[in-house]
C-alpha cells in the first residue's frame, strides 16, 4: 500500500510538470523547429505518464474493491491522443527533410496549429491530474481506519463526492460567465457557425456580381441605344466590388478576431480546471485530516476511560475484601459474645 501512495504521489508530481512545461510559453509564437522541440519533448513525457498511469490503474484493479477508480477511459484517449501527436511530429520532420532537399523557402509554419496541440496537452494534463487525484484520495481513504467502521466512512466518502459534484458544476458556470463577460453579449453562435453564415454571404454577393456582369454584357450589343444604362451598371458592378472586397476584407478580420477570442476561452477554461483541481486536492486533505485527528482524539479518550474504569475495578475489588474482613471480624466477635452469654 505505502508503495503504492509513492507512486502516485511521484506521478503527481510529474502531471504537475508536464503542465508548467507546456504553459511555460505561448506555442503560436514558436517557429516550425521550436514548436516540433517543444512537441517532441512534451509527447515524451506524456508517454511516460500514460505508462505509469496504466501500472498503477492494473494495481488498483488488484485489490479487487466496489469502490476502486477506474483509468480504463483515460488511457484510451490517451492513446488516440498520443496517435495524433506523433503523427504530427512526424510529418514536420518530413516537412524539414524536403525543405533541406528542395531548398524551399516558403513559410511552413502554422500557428493556429501550434496553439491547438498547446492546448490538447494541456487538456491531457488536467485529466491526468484529475483521475490520479481520484486514485490518491482512494488509498488515503482505504488506509484510514474510520474506513473500516462503517457509516462515518460512508458518509464522509458521500459528502467528498457531492462536493465534487458541485465544484464541477460551480466550474461549468464560471466559465460561461466569464466567457459571456469577455465577448460582450449572451448569443449562444460559435464561431463555425458565425463562418458559415459569412461564406453564405460572401456567396451571395459572388452571384449579385455575377449577374450584374452578366448583365453587363448583354447591353453591350445595345451599347449605342442604351449607352446610359450601361454606364450606370458599370457604376453598379464597380459599387458592388468595392463592397464585396471590403467585405471580405472586414469578415477576414472578424474571423481571425473569433478565433484568438476561442484561443482565449480555452486557456480560460484549462486554468479555471487546474485551480479547481488543486483547490479540490487541498480541501480533500483537509477533511481526511481532520478526520485523522477525531480517531486520534476518540482513541485517546478511549484509553484514558480504560484506564480510569481499571482504578475503579481495583477499588471495589479492594474494599468488597475490606467489607469481607469485616464480616468475618463480627462474625467471630458475635461468637465470642455468645460463648461469654453461655458461660
Amino acid at each position: 500500500m505505502q508503495v503504492q501512495e509513492e507512486k502516485v504521489e511521484a506521478l503527481i508530481l510529474e502531471i504537475n510538470a508536464l503542465h508548467d512545461a507546456v504553459s511555460r510559453m505561448n506555442w503560436a509564437t514558436l517557429n516550425r523547429e521550436g514548436f516540433v522541440f517543444e512537441l517532441e519533448q512534451n509527447t515524451k513525457r506524456l508517454k511516460e505518464i500514460f505508462l505509469k498511469l496504466g501500472e498503477i490503474n492494473r494495481e488498483t484493479k488488484l485489490l479487487l474493491e466496489k469502490s476502486t477508480p477506474s483509468l480504463d477511459i483515460l488511457l484510451e484517449e490517451i492513446t488516440r491522443e498520443l496517435t495524433i501527436l506523433e503523427t504530427n511530429i512526424a510529418m514536420k520532420k518530413k516537412k524539414r527533410l524536403r525543405q533541406e532537399l528542395v531548398n524551399e523557402t516558403e513559410t511552413i509554419e502554422v500557428p493556429a496549429l501550434y496553439s491547438s496541440l498547446q492546448q490538447k496537452l494541456l487538456s491531457l494534463a488536467l485529466k491526468c491530474r484529475y483521475n490520479i487525484d481520484r486514485v490518491r484520495n482512494f488509498y488515503a481513504a482505504r488506509k484510514m481506519p474510520f474506513v473500516q467502521k462503517g457509516s462515518t466512512a460512508k458518509h464522509l466518502l458521500e459528502a467528498l463526492q457531492l462536493k465534487e459534484e458541485e465544484l464541477t458544476q460551480a466550474k461549468q458556470k464560471n466559465i460561461e460567465l466569464k466567457r459571456k463577460t469577455y465577448f460582450g453579449n449572451l448569443e449562444e453562435k460559435n464561431i463555425v457557425e458565425i463562418e458559415s453564415e459569412l461564406h453564405e454571404m460572401d456567396k451571395k454577393l459572388d452571384e449579385s456580381v455575377l449577374e450584374t456582369k452578366k448583365s453587363l454584357k448583354t447591353h453591350f450589343a445595345q451599347i449605342n441605344y442604351v449607352e446610359g444604362s450601361f454606364i450606370h451598371l458599370k457604376n453598379r458592378v464597380e459599387e458592388i466590388e468595392s463592397t464585396h472586397s471590403a467585405f471580405a476584407k472586414k469578415s477576414l478580420e472578424l474571423i481571425k478576431e473569433l478565433k484568438k477570442e476561442r484561443d482565449y476561452a480555452k486557456t480560460l477554461a484549462l486554468e479555471i480546471e487546474k485551480d479547481t483541481l488543486e483547490k479540490r486536492s487541498e480541501y480533500t486533505k483537509q477533511i481526511l485530516s481532520i478526520e485523522d485527528k477525531k480517531q486520534q482524539i476518540e482513541e485517546r479518550l478511549s484509553a484514558e476511560n480504560e484506564k480510569t474504569n481499571s482504578s475503579l475495578k481495583k477499588s471495589v475489588i479492594e474494599k468488597e475484601a475490606a467489607l469481607k474482613q469485616a464480616h468475618k471480624i463480627i462474625e467471630r466477635l458475635e461468637e465470642e459474645i455468645n460463648a461469654l452469654k453461655k458461660k
